[in-house]
């Protein structure tokens, strides 16, 4: 037999405050069954689970318009989907705050480490051989190339690959994650780069000297247990990309809408 109860019975029944009850119905996650006669809410027994649901999911930081769909879909294979990507999306924001705390405990800003949000996009890469510093002229070229073909550059990267006085490495390109790319030299390869948290250290020395540059990022990772999610990048942006940060990428990260 259902039970039916005003709203005061049914926060003491579900433990859920009035209040939330109020801005549920407000946010049509849970209207009463009906309204009396002097205009109070009515509640009926079988719409305790589905406040008990919602409760928790709010609880587990799950976005209204979510639990919307959730409650309204009828297909529990989609139900399940829905549960999984916010499983995955949970464990992301872990990593994300798991990322942040480290940085906090440890002693980073002393030592000049910082956290930096790379956005997504596409890096062009060329394969590059030269000595140490005197890459500058693969970068002029490699980025005329592109101009001359209308391709916006927003940021330049090099990453070593092997060598000691010889550097064989690459370099690359980044320019918008949505931009359709045509007419490149065979010699070039696409990468799509996620959004993603870097730990990262400004470099202002000479650049004969940058391998001291990632031994002592290298050193600070090691030192704190960091979790490098690909090799460092010495990263060049800025007024005509003259500032040089050493990036190391430590996470992957998706936001979410409310």
């Amino acid at each position: 037999m259902t039970e039916f109860m005003n709203i005061q019975l049914f926060s003491e029944k579900t433990g859920i405050s009035k209040s939330a009850l109020r801005y549920y119905e407000a946010k049509n996650l849970l209207l009463p069954r009906e309204r009396s006669t002097n205009g109070y809410r009515i509640y009926s027994n079988d719409q305790i689970a589905t406040v008990k649901l919602i409760s928790s999911l709010r609880l587990a930081d799950i976005p209204i318009k979510d639990i919307k769909v959730y409650l309204t879909e009828n297909d529990e294979a989609k139900q399940k989907q829905m549960m999984e990507n916010w499983i995955n999306n949970i464990n992301k924001k872990k990593d994300l705050l798991t990322v942040s705390l480290r940085y906090l405990e440890s002693d980073s800003i002393s030592r000049e480490i910082y956290l930096t949000e790379k956005s997504a996009e596409q890096i062009i890469w060329y394969n590059a051989e030269s000595k140490i510093g005197k890459f500058k002229e693969h970068f002029l070229r490699r980025g005329n190339e592109l101009k001359n073909i209308k391709i916006p550059i927003k940021n330049c990267y090099l990453k070593y690959i092997s060598g000691n006085e010889f550097i064989k490495a690459q370099i690359g390109f980044g320019i918008p994650i949505d931009l359709e790319i045509n007419n490149l030299s065979e010699t070039a390869f696409i990468e799509r780069i996620p959004q993603c948290i870097c730990i990262a250290m400004p470099y202002q020395d000479s650049i004969a000297t940058i391998q001291s540059g990632y031994h002592k990022l290298l050193r600070y990772a090691s030192e704190h247990e960091w979790t490098p999610t690909s090799s460092i990048l010495e990263w060049y942006h800025g007024v005509d990309f003259t500032e040089l940060d050493l990036l190391m990428p430590v996470t992957q990260i998706v936001r979410r809408g409310v």
